[in-house]
């Protein structure tokens, strides 16, 4: 049996595999509570991330269209049959980074009189780390800084 690698990891894969594999961003992730589907033209960022065993993990990031900034990202990871999905999150200006193999989720938070500009409330941050099977919390925590 001849295996098929994944296509390189880019923005042009990405946007073709929201497209091709019509990602739907469930009502949990989603700022309106209701799911729907990701629009490929959308795809924001790219993180092409080494896992331990050989695979990559393409995250990715979906924009609002307005001035919410990304409001959904995606992990897939690449397999012999191409690029399968690992994690959908939701947010609200939401970016994603990297920590060595692992992905670190960032949040502003508002207090109730923040404009949409300026979050005071600081940053929540999530790394999520691959253990082989999928993605899952290694870490969250606290600060005042964009940067984790």
């Amino acid at each position: 049996m001849l295996s098929v690698a994944p296509a390189a990891c880019s923005l042009a894969t990405a946007s073709a595999t929201v497209k091709n594999q019509r990602l739907t961003i469930p009502g949990s992730a989603s700022i309106s509570g209701s799911p729907f589907r990701a629009d490929p033209t959308l795809v924001d960022r790219v993180l092409c991330v080494p896992l331990p065993g050989g695979r990559t993990a393409m995250a990715v990031t979906i924009a609002s269209g307005g001035t919410a900034g990304d409001t959904n990202w995606a992990i897939y990871v690449g397999g012999p049959g191409g690029y399968e999905l690992a994690l959908v999150r939701g947010g609200y200006k939401l970016s994603i980074g990297r920590t060595g193999s692992d992905i670190v989720e960032t949040d502003p938070v508002y207090k109730s009189k923040d404009p949409n500009c300026c979050p005071t409330g600081g940053f929540d941050h999530t790394q999520w780390h691959w253990n082989g099977t999928k993605f899952v919390i290694a870490r969250t925590w606290h600060n005042g800084t964009y940067k984790p």
